[in-house]
């Protein structure tokens, strides 16, 4: 059975993350897997995941091959944003105590009937509304931390 894997901007940013070779190994296994899971994320992802990488990261993409990047990116199965998501995220939110961008994080992957989500981001939560939270480090394996 193929697994739904939601994954968020901190796990893109990974991909490009030449300063963390390991995590950066990890999460381009984790959306190489293609033939047991289908890797979901979303527009707010994709949006945070252009301007991290663009903006804040040590070295900086360009833009020409941020756009790229994103471009390529929307291969991966995408929810949308709209109203009726933000307003179940606000619930999210304000009953679980997370970030507007965890709670809308959630949401998306409620909606697209994802079995987890894997970020670097969700610290202080092991599950929220049922969807488990995983972390990219904790999905590492021992042989591949020792390469470090």
């Amino acid at each position: 059975m193929t697994k739904r894997i939601f994954i968020d901007d901190s796990i893109l940013c990974k991909l490009f993350d030449d300063n963390s070779p390991v995590e950066q190994a990890a999460a381009r296994n984790l959306i190489g897997d293609v033939e047991n899971s289908t890797i979901v994320t979303s527009a707010l992802s994709l949006a945070n995941f252009y301007e991290e990488v663009t903006i804040r990261f040590t070295r900086s993409l360009e833009p020409v091959t941020a756009k790229l990047a994103v471009n390529d990116l929307t291969e991966l199965t995408v929810v949308q944003l709209d109203s009726d998501l933000v307003l179940a995220a606000t619930e999210i939110q304000t009953s679980f105590g997370v970030s507007m961008s965890e709670a809308i994080t959630v949401e998306a992957a409620l909606t697209s009937g994802c079995d987890f989500i894997v970020t670097e981001v969700f610290e202080k939560k092991d599950s929220v509304k049922g969807i488990q939270i995983e972390r990219l480090k904790n999905m590492i394996t021992a042989g591949e931390s020792t390469n470090d």
